[in-house]
């Protein structure tokens, strides 16, 4: 019953938000394919929670490929997202001077 559990809270979690992730292209958000792959990795792990019932070995290798798929777009974003916080450059850090300066075609005399 646990592995029911895990495959179908993570497949429901993981599901809804990249189909709103997917749901924003409507709109003029960019589209990524890997969010496609993600889905259906998300639809592994719910098909996975329910063979799990009957079946645990077979369901643990069909959600470790679900795995795999899913975290085909949360890994590159989650490197991203550490990349950045951990970059240090800033535009106060770009002024040697540390003091804001305009443009000369913006400043109006």
């Amino acid at each position: 019953m646990l592995p029911f559990c895990l495959y179908f809270v993570a497949g429901v979690a993981t599901g809804f938000h990249v189909y709103t992730l997917l749901a924003l292209t409507v709109y003029g958000a960019p589209f990524n394919s890997l969010e496609l792959v993600s889905l259906l990795g998300s639809v592994g792990l719910l098909i996975a929670a329910f063979i799990g019932l009957f079946k645990p070995y077979a369901a643990a290798r069909i959600a470790f490929i679900a795995c795999l798929m899913t975290w085909s777009f949360y890994g590159p974003a989650i490197a991203k997202v550490v990349r950045t916080k951990f970059d240090n450059h800033s535009a106060v850090s770009a002024n040697p001077n540390n003091r804001w300066t305009q443009p000369f075609a913006l400043v109006s005399r």
